[in-house]
């Protein structure tokens, strides 16, 4: 079987190399910007200059002198942190993403020991309406997008079995990094009691704006996509995708007479058990192969699938050539009936 290909995971690393390369441009021009400012700057006459600004149908003017100045520190600092909270969100988007692909392949994530209570008319509802599974994964991906990181994390581990990072990772340096985001979204930066008590080795109490220095966004951004590509590699082994039957077309002409009409099914024990079957190739006496009698034949890589019709002749010659082939062990029991139109 193919492996699933985790479209969330090529949406999250997109991300990813957006940011890196917005916040390389974005310096580039901060740095171009300064260097070109503060040469203008060298002139008295320049000191008092305005820089013009355009933002929707607004011209703003600001000092050359603040906007040069600013380009060195500040505003490189605020990109940064502005950065970190864009990372963190599609990460954390990532997670869940990823998550509601799994519910396509399969259920078992979902089947846990975890109880429901609903009522008569809401059980009757949700079945009329998207069905139970549909439900208890919307559910879920609802209590995941508004419980957090760990939240999240416990259902990895329980539901999917592994953890957000491998064995030579951290979590709790992701969850630092998620903790510092969540300052910046909610207390504009400032370090709270409950970061300083759960993180002592940073040294920081009273309340420190925290900062977001060159190497921690780039330890972040590395960090971030290399726990996303465990969980990806993860996933794609343990939930494979549902295998793709391939079909090749007969050239049998639907016939009148639906008695002449069979659909037959058997799974190949080895390739000889496929041989001459998959591609209708097989010669069935009097010089006509499968082909002619053939409909169509799928195979999905575990079950082959006719759709034949043909004379009695024609119908008694297949039929032994599908008997040779379980008494050699090529092909499992064969399943067949009529087809009635």
């Amino acid at each position: 079987m193919s492996k699933m290909r985790l479209s969330a995971y090529s949406s999250f690393h997109k991300v990813i190399q957006r940011t890196r390369l917005l916040y390389e441009a974005t310096i580039h021009s901060y740095h171009v910007f300064y260097e070109s400012g503060r040469e203008t700057l060298r002139d008295p006459a320049a000191r008092e200059l305005k820089i013009e600004f355009k933002l929707g149908q607004e011209i703003v003017k600001r000092p050359l002198k603040v906007v040069t100045y600013h380009a060195r520190d500040v505003y490189p600092e605020l990109l940064r942190s502005t950065l970190l909270i864009r990372l963190v969100a599609a990460y954390e988007a990532f997670l869940v993403e990823a998550v509601e692909e799994v519910s396509r392949r399969s259920s078992k994530p979902f089947m846990t020991d975890s109880r429901v209570d609903f009522s008569q008319e809401q059980l009757i509802t949700i079945d009329s309406e998207e069905g139970v599974f549909p439900y208890i994964v919307e559910r879920t991906l609802r209590r995941l997008t508004s419980g957090g990181l760990r939240e999240t994390r416990k259902f990895y581990l329980k539901g999917m079995g592994f953890d957000l990072v491998d064995a030579t990772a951290s979590f709790d340096a992701i969850e630092e990094v998620h903790d510092r985001r969540h300052l910046f979204v909610h207390r504009s930066g400032y370090t709270d009691r409950e970061y300083e008590k759960k993180y002592p080795e940073s040294g920081i109490s009273g309340g420190v704006m925290l900062s977001v220095p060159e190497s921690y966004l780039a330890g972040a951004i590395i960090m971030l996509d290399s726990s996303a590509l465990h969980i990806k590699r993860n996933l794609e082994s343990l939930f494979p995708s549902p295998s793709i039957r391939q079909y090749v077309g007969g050239d049998l002409t639907f016939p009148a007479d639906p008695h002449h009409l069979q659909y037959i099914s058997f799974r190949p024990h080895s390739e000889q058990g496929r041989s001459g079957f998959s591609d209708l190739s097989l010669d069935i006496g009097k010089g006509k192969s499968l082909r002619s009698i053939a409909a169509w034949v799928s195979d999905d890589g575990n079950e082959i699938r006719l759709l034949v019709g043909g004379t009695d002749t024609d119908m008694k010659a297949l039929r032994l050539h599908l008997r040779d082939a379980v008494k050699k062990g090529y092909i499992g029991s064969v399943k067949s009936f009529k087809v009635k139109r």
